[in-house]
């Protein structure tokens, strides 16, 4: 009798949780994950063939699942509870670092990737003298490996590094040694993905010296907090965070340089930071204002050179220090941008060509089909 009670309980709360789902209105963006939510596929017999349907209506039901937030913080304290190194999204690392878990390496999108850069990069130097760098910046799990929990898996992104080197006929730089030497300094958010600003001045440093420019010395900026309380990306991941929150530090150069910045050729504004932002979740987007398709700066340098920036959201904290170099900045995110990169680049007198992106993130990114149109 009592077995036949429980399952009539269970019966009752998955026809509960199943209606609450269907009643539930579909969300399109998280606004505590800070990313868009999977929506409901269209059912395609490609899609279905391929398995990639199931994939996707896998997504869109974790993703849409009723009370999603409170069963991660539930699972997150069961987890720790248990001991356990990660949540299945996260590592909880040493000193209360929260480091995302990787995904496995598309091996087609990598293919595809490469193809679409060659094809980019072939069409950019028949234009003649424009040096093009990339410029790769590792994941926290790479840079902070020793942040991990013992036996963490992660990809070896070394590895991938190597093989982008040897399938791109340009110059590319990374910042796995770099960043590693300096790990023990704070260089990550604990609860972030990203860099720090710190972490964005040791790449800048190192970009200029590899470049032939000579970059500013720490010395050479003021260095002003303007937020400590920081609760990113891992953060909303693991949806429970015993630690204190990030900081967020800005570098205004003391020898004052002056911006206009045009936002997808509508908004002007005359600051590098969106302050509104600092009041908001997604506290990261205080630089540059977040990701945008287009970004075009104009400084007071005056010294006729203008560089291209094809990035990711690392980018944004990193495009402030070369502000101090350059005459005009361009910046599109791929991601975003919906125009002809290739003949976008060709009316702009582009001296310089800089693609910034996290390692993985320059493999995996679906949107650099833009660049074999």
């Amino acid at each position: 009798m009592k077995e036949k009670g429980r399952t009539i309980l269970f019966i009752i709360l998955i026809l509960f949780l199943s209606i609450g789902n269907i009643l539930t209105p579909i969300k399109t963006f998280s606004s505590k994950e800070n990313r868009y939510l999977q929506g409901l596929p269209e059912i395609k017999y490609d899609s279905i063939l391929s398995g990639r349907f199931n994939k996707e209506f896998e997504t869109f039901a974790t993703d849409q699942f009723i009370g999603r937030d409170s069963w991660i913080s539930l699972k997150t304290i069961w987890d720790l509870s248990m001991l356990k190194k990660d949540n299945g999204r996260v590592y909880f690392g040493k000193e209360d670092f929260l480091i995302d878990m990787n995904k496995e390496i598309d091996e087609e999108q990598f293919t595809k990737n490469i193809t679409n850069l060659n094809i980019f990069l072939n069409k950019v130097e028949s234009l003649g003298d424009i040096k093009i760098t990339a410029l790769l910046v590792p994941s926290k799990s790479k840079a902070l490996a020793h942040k991990l929990p013992s036996y963490g898996p992660t990809i070896d992104e070394g590895k991938l590094v190597d093989r982008i080197k040897s399938s791109l006929n340009i110059n590319i730089l990374d910042l796995i040694d770099i960043l590693s030497k300096k790990s023990n300094e704070y260089i990550y958010y604990k609860t972030d993905h990203h860099w720090t600003t710190k972490g964005a001045f040791y790449a800048y440093e190192y970009y200029l010296d590899k470049i032939g420019d000579k970059p500013l010395k720490e010395d050479d900026f003021i260095i002003s907090k303007v937020s400590d309380d920081f609760l990113g990306t891992s953060y909303r991941k693991a949806n429970l965070y015993l630690g204190n929150p990030d900081k967020i530090y800005t570098y205004i150069p003391k020898d004052k340089v002056n911006y206009n910045l045009t936002i997808n050729n509508q908004t002007k504004t005359y600051d590098l930071y969106d302050r509104s932002f600092l009041d908001k979740t997604d506290k990261y987007s205080f630089f540059l204002g977040g990701n945008k398709a287009l970004i075009e700066i104009d400084t007071s340098i005056n010294n006729g050179k203008t560089i291209l920036i094809i990035k990711d959201s690392f980018a944004n904290s990193f495009i402030p220090f070369l502000t101090n170099h350059y005459d005009r900045l361009i910046v599109i995110d791929p991601r975003y941008f919906k125009g002809d990169i290739f003949g976008f680049l060709k009316d702009q007198q582009v001296n310089e060509v800089l693609f910034l992106f996290n390692v993985q993130n320059f493999v995996q990114e679906k949107s650099f089909n833009i660049f074999s149109r």
